[in-house]
């Protein structure tokens, strides 16, 4: 009930705050000042923000704190270079009060996305509104300095080796490799330190490794349980693990589980998720719906669309919609893995799968869903528009004959008497047809009349007729 209250009042404020920035800030193209390639593509994402326009395009700099591996705080999981402060060279305290956090939050207000959320950046360039960070940021709770939410990633523990993760994130893939990974610097001096800033948090993320399996997680969720019970724990699994322990935290916190999943093939997922079994993740995933069912909390799917997986991501988003789970959407960065690698043709073939598969379930988390699918698909498209124009600029579509080529050079050379009666010799008894693409012809265009005229002037009829076909193979007339 006390999570039904919640959402209402969530629901509520939102909308109120929607209409207020629609009024204050109306038109927001006249708030915002930034050198981002498509201005017209930050427009479009200030609308479809929750709280509507607004120039501050993220709010995690004053709102969040995240703890990596290696002690150091930042705004967000995907900002690793903006450094807050470090653990325990700094306190908690020393770097939720640190003079970055204000300097990154008044960038981010002009639009100035240079100190490290290329990330989100690059979702807003490529429409993929729904899959920007920052907006998560957007319904936190105003608290000053004074963090809403905290996001741990604090160890790399984790019982798998997925093929497109690499040792910092997993302590298996670390002992194949022979890696010693340096140990995590937290300890019960954090914990403590932490009982300060718990009591005002409305979220606590947690990332790996595997959460489950990571000591301080269950020592943290303690302190939540014990200063702050409403507070919401998501948490990040990949579902291989559930016993009594797990149940019991469940059952007496307000947590939301997220459980990666990026095949419904048992053969693949195996391949993916080495050392994992899809039957038992699902059969996992399905306890802990039952607990979320019961809590009113809700559970979401992460899935990573990659080169090994792009064909099942509509699947997976259909058994979303059968099961009412949210789907999320990672972007993969891995070589190997990435969508981004993909030439145009793979990538055109991807656009057409997904545009014209049809989902079978309807309804509200359905609707959700299919909207964060079309920013998926609206991203692809994005990668897929300059390799299609750069694979179409050098495309040999132009259809040329060996006359045509002879008209240009006699034009190049102004009908000089010698060098016409050369050029004449060069094509004599040639009728061929051949194609240029683009490139060839701005080169074509570019062609010094100097070297042309040198070449004429200086090499046989033999050495013109193979700079000729190198031109006409290559786009390079220069030997």
């Amino acid at each position: 009930m006390k999570n039904k209250i919640h959402n209402i009042e969530f629901f509520a404020r939102t909308k109120i705050k929607k209409f207020y920035n629609l009024i204050k800030y109306f038109p927001i193209s006249k708030h915002i000042n930034s050198n981002i390639e498509n201005k017209k593509n930050l427009v479009k994402y200030n609308y479809s923000r929750s709280i509507g326009v607004e120039p501050c395009v993220c709010h995690a700099p004053l709102r969040s704190i995240y703890f990596d591996m290696k002690g150091n705080a930042t705004a967000c999981c995907f900002n690793r270079t903006h450094i807050l402060g470090k653990y325990p060279e700094q306190s908690i305290k020393e770097i939720v009060f640190s003079e970055k956090r204000d300097f990154l939050q008044k960038e981010l207000c002009k639009q100035n996305f240079m100190y490290g959320c290329k990330h989100c950046l690059n979702l807003i360039e490529a429409q993929n509104f729904e899959g920007v960070e920052a907006r998560l940021y957007d319904n936190l709770k105003a608290q000053g300095k004074m963090p809403s939410e905290m996001i741990f990633e604090l160890d790399n523990t984790c019982n798998l080796a997925c093929e497109m993760c690499h040792e910092g994130f997993s302590s298996t893939i670390a002992k194949l490799k022979n890696i010693k990974v340096p140990p995590p610097p937290y300890d019960s001096k954090f914990l403590e330190q932490l009982k300060e800033f718990i009591p005002h948090l409305e979220v606590a993320k947690f990332l790996g490794g595997e959460p489950f399996l990571i000591n301080i997680y269950y020592q943290i969720w303690d302190l939540i349980l014990e200063l702050n019970p409403k507070c919401r724990i998501h948490l990040q699994t990949n579902g291989t693990i559930f016993n009594e322990k797990i149940k019991s935290y469940l059952e007496k916190g307000n947590f939301y589980i997220g459980v990666s999943i990026d095949s419904l093939d048992p053969e693949n997922y195996k391949k993916i998720r080495q050392n994992s079994n899809l039957e038992k993740v699902i059969s996992n995933l399905f306890k802990f719906a039952e607990i979320s069912k019961e809590k009113h909390t809700f559970i979401n799917i992460s899935v990573c669309p990659m080169l090994q997986n792009w064909k099942e991501v509509p699947q997976i988003v259909d058994f979303c919609n059968q099961n009412s789970f949210f789907v999320y959407f990672n972007t993969v960065y891995t070589p190997g893995f990435a969508i981004s690698d993909a030439d145009e043709d793979l990538l055109l073939e991807i656009i057409n799968n997904y545009k014209n598969f049809t989902f079978k379930t309807k309804g509200i988390i359905a609707k959700r869903n299919l909207k964060f699918f079309n920013n998926l698909l609206t991203q692809i498209k994005a990668i897929y528009k300059p390799k299609a124009e750069a694979s179409e600029y050098e495309r040999k579509r132009h259809k040329w004959t060996s006359n045509m080529l002879k008209n240009f050079m006699l034009k190049k050379v102004n009908n000089d008497k010698e060098l016409s009666s050369k050029i004449e010799e060069l094509f004599t008894n040639t009728n061929n047809e051949f194609y240029f693409s683009d490139k060839d012809l701005e080169n074509l265009e570019k062609l010094k009349i100097e070297d042309l005229i040198t070449a004429l002037k200086n090499e046989t009829l033999i050495e013109l007729q193979e700079r000729i076909k190198r031109f006409i193979n290559f786009g390079r007339f220069s030997k």
